[in-house]
């Protein structure tokens, strides 16, 4: 994955920024996380950590980490346990400062796109995408995926057209940097 365009875009924004926001959405599986953690930022935000059990809190990452980090607050919020499939009983916290990379699958939702200096979408094949989280979650998971996740990610795409509104669009298909 070649994360150097990225970084020029990054470094084409004004240097004296006290906070930068990144948005980075794409499929589950086409490298997002991959990206992100590649890239020179404070902290990380997944918006897997706003998950309910049952699906993508997106109020509460707005009025959690949005609002407070666009007003110059500290964003503090409690992320979700995907294996203990519940809240964590501790607190994240993230100072308004420095590069801030949202990243997941809704990350550059209709509601968040204007909060972000930078939109990037991580594109994928889809067979790819499915390898890649079977690999990660395992064999049993594959039908989640197949029957689950990868259409309610298809669906979610059409609808709302994340694509349309990334500023630039990263091969994810390559090996990570």
């Amino acid at each position: 994955m070649d994360v150097q365009p990225v970084l020029d875009a990054l470094a084409a924004l004004a240097p004296d920024r006290p906070l930068i926001l990144l948005g980075v959405g794409g499929h589950g599986g086409a490298g997002k996380s991959t990206l992100a953690g590649a890239l020179p930022a404070r902290e990380v935000v997944g918006t897997d950590e706003f998950w309910d059990g049952a699906s993508f809190d997106l109020d509460r990452l707005e009025r959690d980490v949005f609002e407070p980090l666009l007003a110059g607050r500290p964003a503090v919020y409690r992320s979700f346990d995907w294996e203990a499939q519940r809240p964590r009983a501790d607190e994240r916290r993230v100072e308004p400062s420095g590069l801030v990379v949202v990243e997941g699958v809704c990350a550059l939702h209709r509601r968040f796109r204007d909060a972000y200096d930078l939109r990037v979408w991580v594109d994928a094949p889809p067979e790819l995408r499915l390898e890649r989280g079977v690999a990660r979650d395992g064999e049993a998971a594959r039908r989640r995926w197949v029957e689950i996740w990868m259409p309610m990610e298809d669906r979610y795409v059409t609808r709302d057209d994340p694509v349309s509104a990334a500023d630039l669009v990263v091969d994810g298909s390559g090996e990570p940097p």
